[in-house]
Formats: structure tokens, C-alpha cells, sequence
């Protein structure tokens, strides 16, 4: 009968070696996969924010304009209202009847640059919408001078004023804004005036 050997160092068995395809983890290709699929999820995400802000600057844009028009139209009311302005002075440049009524100069036909400023008149729309009264800040004064500062950048506005009979007026504004990316916009609103202090119709 043979004895039982005594384990030792040296005959101890060999430990067998584990199977590579059961150790645990991700191998490089698992990660490389999952990094893929999530940069590609990011960029989507970034891509919805952004034309989130696209959209929202661009309804901001068109709620500004569409104030910028209502403001004029109902300017026109009140300075009918208030007898700023006799009915037959809100015209156009050339179709202004004075009589009774001073010497304004009417509303300038085409396009003109938006002013932050109503000049000295005090009524936004006309000709001197880019007078600085100067240092003194006093208008009429010899310090007085075009301020291009006073310019609403990316704006430009149109008053056209139609007499449709001796009661009547269509006053139509057109105002150019600049869009996302650029783009060159218009937003017409109109208005018609009774020479006297009943509501006006805008559309």
C-alpha cells in the first residue's frame, strides 16, 4: 500500500487557467459601441436646443414687430384724439393740410430708418426722428444734430396714408425686420382713421 503523500509547495496542483471568455467587464468593443450610441444621443439633444432658441428668438422677433406696428397705428389715434394733429395733417409728405393746424411736415413716404427717438415734434414716423437736441438738450438750439445712434438696428418702416374720403383714412405700416439668420421680413398692419374720436378698425 503506497502512503498518502504530504502536500508541499512543490506538488501542490496547478491551478488551471480561468476561460478568457467568462471574466467580467466590457471588452474595448462594448465601449466603443456604447460611447458612440451616446455622443450620437447628445448630439441630438444639443440639436433639439438649439432650434428650441431658434424658434423662440424668432417668435420674439415677430412679437417686437408686430408692436412696433400696433404703436404707430395707434399713435395716429391719439394725436387725433388729443389734437396734436388736426385730421387733415395726418398725411404723407405732400398731401398735408395745415390749415388751423401749424406747420408739420406730415409723414415721409418710403422707407425709413426706426428711431428710438421721436425728435422734436415729439411724434415718431417723421422726418426729424434723428435730431439730438446736443448738450444743452434743448431742441431749436444751434448744438442740434443727426444722431445715427438713434437708429433701431435691423429695423425699417413704411407709413403710407390713403384718404379714402373727407372722413376717412387708411393708414398702412409696413415694417422690414431682420429674421434668423438674416433674412429680410415684413409685417404690415392697417388701420383706418375717422376724423373724429370713434374707435378705429385694425387688421
Amino acid at each position: 500500500m503506497t502512503p498518502a503523500l504530504t502536500p508541499t509547495l512543490n506538488n501542490l496542483p496547478t491551478p488551471r487557467p480561468k476561460d478568457s471568455s467568462s471574466a467580467a467587464g466590457f471588452t474595448l468593443l462594448e465601449t466603443v459601441v456604447a460611447m458612440v450610441l451616446l455622443t450620437t444621443a447628445l448630439l441630438g439633444v444639443a440639436s433639439t436646443i438649439g432650434y428650441a432658441l431658434m424658434v423662440s428668438n424668432s417668435g420674439r422677433g415677430v412679437t417686437n414687430t408686430k408692436l412696433l406696428v400696433v404703436t404707430v397705428l395707434e399713435q395716429m389715434e391719439t394725436l387725433r384724439n388729443n389734437g396734436q394733429l388736426t385730421f387733415g395733417q395726418i398725411a404723407n409728405t405732400g398731401q398735408v393740410n395745415n390749415a388751423g393746424g401749424g406747420t408739420f411736415g406730415g409723414f415721409p413716404t418710403g422707407f425709413q430708418d426706426l428711431s428710438v427717438n421721436p425728435g422734436p415734434d415729439g411724434i415718431f414716423g417723421t422726418g426729424d426722428d434723428l435730431i439730438d437736441p446736443g448738450t444743452d438738450g434743448n431742441y431749436g438750439t444751434a448744438d442740434d444734430y443727426t444722431n445715427v445712434n438713434l437708429i433701431r438696428t435691423g429695423f425699417s418702416r413704411e407709413i403710407v396714408i390713403t384718404t379714402l374720403n373727407p372722413q376717412l383714412k387708411r393708414i398702412q405700416v409696413t415694417l422690414r425686420y431682420s429674421a434668423n439668420g438674416g433674412v429680410r421680413k415684413e409685417l404690415v398692419g392697417v388701420s383706418y382713421l375717422n376724423d373724429n374720436s370713434h374707435s378705429n378698425y385694425i387688421r
